[in-house]
């Protein structure tokens, strides 16, 4: 059996290791359940199941199968540390340059400013772990920092400590048996010589692209002890970072490059509801809608999409998340926010006080009996607050809510109207509602000193919005409330939960934290039109691919600034993102355009925006 295999971009990856597999190992009466297949994620491996089942068509017992993140855990499993959270290990960063290099908070004290800092700051040592980098070649940054980059001078005080916090947060993780992924890559490419590998018969690392420092050191440890097969898609005659996988394993990969030539179709709209319209056009062409893939690198484009073709599919499955900052739940957490960061004196500002009960989870909720009467109470409020009627709240910029729970004619009016409907309601139930909806969106906020207090209040909430609101209509509003109590259940386990912080504070770090979390869908990844991002796509080929958005700064997305470590740094550290970003995703867009039979590639066109370099490739 060959150790290193090559296919070229115009075939079926999937297809061809399921009949290697069968070839290998089946036929040949080898065990398959003592072979490892090892993928970039976790997508392929379904895919190959079916394959599998095709090829065999009988029972069998199939390999394990792995993505990459899931081996290394496996590799590491016996010092069963925890994963740490984000949160968490910001808040261990923030505490650290406040203890070692507090001329790094200089304009930015409190922790939620200084977050997005400490993202970047994570972001960088997990970069350094993943590549292995060590200390020694930190120092020499060090020696260049102390002289000056051409910097702010408290990002060159940053990188003349840079050593010392990175071994000090590996400290503080160590002790509280926390770990991160960078550190879990570097314990498995430490261990993977003492590996026995009984287990396992054969591993297979199947089309990986670039790879970790770390990665090329655990995958060229079992090569050599005669267990790893290596298959690639690509010659690294044509890829650089194929080549230097080549030669950091000391092998060749290099396939013979058919010529390919799927059907090219090319598509200008001038904005997104263009192009969305312009997808549906070509869906409604395509008869074989079940091996149709449409990518797509923008994930705010995926409600507007399925808005408009919908009609037209059966099945169909979406791997991109979604923002959560485009719910209507996050907008509701952000008018509760706004409401207390504007509270001044124990009074609220009315447009603010306004603004949140006419939020139609608010104004909809069935305190009462019914949501007519929400309904009702909040439109009489806004009628008496905006001063249609004569009373001593109309009017008023600042109101307490004790002062608004006073005007008896509220209550007065309100029975009135739900009377004219036939609701018939007390005084003393209209007052009991006002305050109810007073206590859930406004005074259970006030005086949050931590995020112990903070979780207990959100999470009764969203009890309170599951059981009383409307969300139970909107399937995707059910998936934002899933991802609202896993948040929940990550606020409870923060080490820093009872840490003190003001009100104002708590609601700036809790938005930063949703606004960048992801929705995921329901669907299977196996039947019906697959909507994926473009990295999703690896290893996968479909019959019809149609792709939106091929403008440049969408597809390849690069990230040209770095906003905390200059690029100088990361170039002489041997980080070229930039460049190994674009090679990635130009990569995955060849591989996957290569292999198809028809291809829709939609750019839009106007004087902000131009068609992505890889269309004129």
């Amino acid at each position: 059996m060959e150790r290193i295999i090559t296919y070229s971009f115009g075939e079926d990856f999937i297809a061809k290791l399921a009949t290697f597999l069968s070839d290998n190992f089946l036929k040949a009466n080898n065990d398959l359940s003592r072979v490892a297949c090892v993928f970039g994620g976790r997508r392929p491996a379904l895919f190959l199941q079916r394959e599998l089942s095709k090829e065999i068509k009988k029972a069998y017992m199939p390999p394990r199968f792995f993505s990459m993140d899931e081996f290394i855990d496996y590799l590491v499993l016996p010092q069963a540390q925890q994963k740490i959270n984000d949160l968490d290990a910001c808040f261990f960063i923030y505490s650290l340059a406040k203890r070692h290099i507090p001329a790094l908070l200089e304009g930015r004290e409190s922790f939620s400013a200084f977050l997005p800092w400490a993202r970047e700051i994570i972001s960088f040592i997990e970069q350094v772990d993943l590549e292995d980098i060590k200390n020694q070649s930190l120092l020499s940054v060090e020696k260049s920092a102390s002289i000056g980059y051409e910097i702010p001078q408290s990002i060159n005080h940053l990188l003349t400590q840079i050593t010392s916090l990175r071994d000090a947060y590996h400290k503080v993780l160590a002790e509280k048996n926390l770990s991160s992924r960078g550190i879990r890559y570097l314990h498995a490419a430490e261990s993977v010589q003492s590996r026995s590998w009984e287990e396992f018969e054969t591993v297979l690392f199947c089309n990986f692209f670039y790879l970790h420092t770390t990665e090329q050191k655990i995958i060229k440890e079992i090569y050599q002890k005669g267990k790893g097969v290596c298959i690639f898609q690509g010659s690294q005659d044509k890829w650089p970072v194929l080549a230097a996988n080549a030669k950091k394993l000391s092998i060749a990969i290099k396939s013979k490059e058919e010529a390919t030539h799927p059907d090219f179709s090319l598509y200008q709209g001038f904005d997104m509801h263009s192009q969305v319209g312009i997808v549906r056009e070509i869906l409604g062409k395509i008869k074989n809608k079940d091996n149709t893939l449409i990518v797509l690198p923008q994930s705010q484009t995926l409600i507007p999409l399925l808005t408009e073709i919908s009609p037209l599919l059966n099945e169909v499955n979406i791997s991109l998340g979604y923002p959560l900052k485009r719910s209507s739940l996050y907008v509701l957490f952000d008018l509760i926010s706004k409401a207390q960061e504007q509270r001044r004196d124990g009074a609220y500002y009315t447009k603010d006080y306004l603004n949140l009960l006419r939020h139609p989870l608010v104004k909809n909720l069935e305190v009462g009996e019914n949501s007519v009467i929400t309904r009702v109470m909040v439109h009489k409020l806004e009628e008496f607050l905006q001063g249609q009627e004569d009373t001593s709240i109309g009017g008023s910029l600042f109101l307490s809510l004790g002062e608004i729970e006073a005007e008896e004619r509220i209550y007065l009016r309100v029975q009135e109207v739900l009377g004219n409907m036939d609701i018939s309601i007390s005084y003393a139930e209209c007052k009991r509602l006002l305050v109810r909806l007073h206590e859930l969106f406004f005074y259970s906020w006030e005086g949050v000193l931590n995020f112990d207090q903070f979780r207990a209040i959100f999470l009764e909430l969203l009890n309170i919005l599951v059981e009383k609101s409307k969300l139970g209509h909107f399937p995707f509003s059910l998936k934002v409330v899933e991802k609202l109590y896993k948040i929940g259940q990550e606020l409870e386990s923060l080490f820093f939960k009872r840490e003190k912080f003001g009100p104002n504070e708590i609601w700036k770090i809790f938005q930063q934290k949703l606004q960048g979390e992801l929705v995921s869908f329901i669907g299977s990844p196996l039947r019906g039109t697959q909507i994926l991002g473009l990295l999703e796509t690896r290893s996968l080929s479909f019959e019809n691919v149609i792709i939106m958005d091929l403008n440049e700064a969408v597809l390849p997305k690069l990230k040209i600034y770095e906003p905390l470590i200059p690029r100088e740094v990361m170039l002489n550290l041997g980080l070229n993102r930039l460049e190994k970003e674009e090679e990635i995703q130009r990569y995955q867009f060849m591989r996957l355009v290569s292999s198809a039979k028809k291809v829709h590639l939609i750019y839009e066109e106007n004087q902000e925006r131009e068609k992505s370099r890889f269309i004129e490739e």
